[in-house]
């Protein structure tokens, strides 16, 4: 029996804000479903330099040709004590098709 190989392909656009909007959304594929959830945690773990931060928030948005994921965290900036929202959009359609 062959094992259908599949690869695992993330695409994270440092020339813009990477993730900030919809535009920009970090692109993930080749990857079920139902591991996305993880792998999105540890994308802003890795953009967040392993500082604290909490989901508050996630939509998923369809539109006509494309599959969207946006999560909305705050984040603990550990200067000062304060808190800052961030939204981190991720483009899931490769993971739908």
């Amino acid at each position: 029996m062959e094992k259908d190989n599949k690869m695992l392909i993330i695409k994270i656009p440092f020339t813009a804000t990477g993730g900030e909007t919809m535009e920009t959304a970090i692109q993930i594929s080749g990857v079920h479903r139902n591991y996305l959830i993880d792998i999105q945690k540890r994308i802003i773990q890795y953009l967040f330099d392993n500082e604290p931060w909490t989901k508050v928030g996630q939509s998923f948005i369809f539109t006509k040709d494309k599959a969207y994921d946006k999560i909305e965290v705050v984040r603990l900036l550990l200067e000062n004590g304060d808190t800052k929202r961030y939204e981190f959009w991720f483009d899931i359609t490769g993971c739908y098709e």
